[in-house]
């Protein structure tokens, strides 16, 4: 039973920082995407809310 300890060339410490930022990046995505999907109907509600609200007065009839 021995310890094998391999050092990472140049090379291969770019590539394997390369796929890190890769793959990092592509989680950013998909963060940033989730978090559209779950505040677009959000914001959608909440502008509707409020665009109702304002014109509700320009639709009641006063006696």
């Amino acid at each position: 039973m021995s310890l094998d300890i391999r050092i990472m060339t140049l090379e291969a410490n770019e590539r394997s920082g390369f796929a890190h930022r890769a793959v990092a990046g592509v989680g950013l995505v998909g963060l940033g995407l989730a978090w559209a999907a779950l505040l677009l109907p959000c914001m959608l509600w909440l502008a509707a809310s409020h665009l109702g609200r304002r014109l509700e007065p320009l639709t009641r009839r006063f006696a």
